[in-house]
């Protein structure tokens, strides 16, 4: 359990007459105890594939490349590889 549901089951149990922090409002803590209206609104938001569609496995490993072109890629790895050669040297 996160930190901010097991907050909101100490007030649940009464071990804790409130609980302040950065808690979300979920259903499941909604089923434990009360909620005040939030002083703050988080603009956070979950951000999903569009149902029905497909992404392959190779197709989603590959957005960790994405950043750098294989030209750059090569050089930070060749800079790696003699870093670590003079390392030990």
């Amino acid at each position: 359990a996160s930190p901010g549901t097991a907050a909101v089951q100490d007030v649940a149990d009464g071990l804790a007459d409130i609980a302040v922090g950065p808690i979300w409002i979920t259903g499941d803590r909604l089923r434990m105890t009360t909620f005040t209206m939030p002083v703050q609104l988080d603009k956070t938001v979950l951000v999903i594939p569009k149902p029905g569609s497909r992404i392959t496995f190779f197709e989603e490993t590959k957005k960790v490349f994405d950043p750098f072109t294989w030209r750059v890629w090569i050089l930070l790895l060749g800079i790696i590889s003699l870093t670590a050669l003079l390392s030990v040297w």
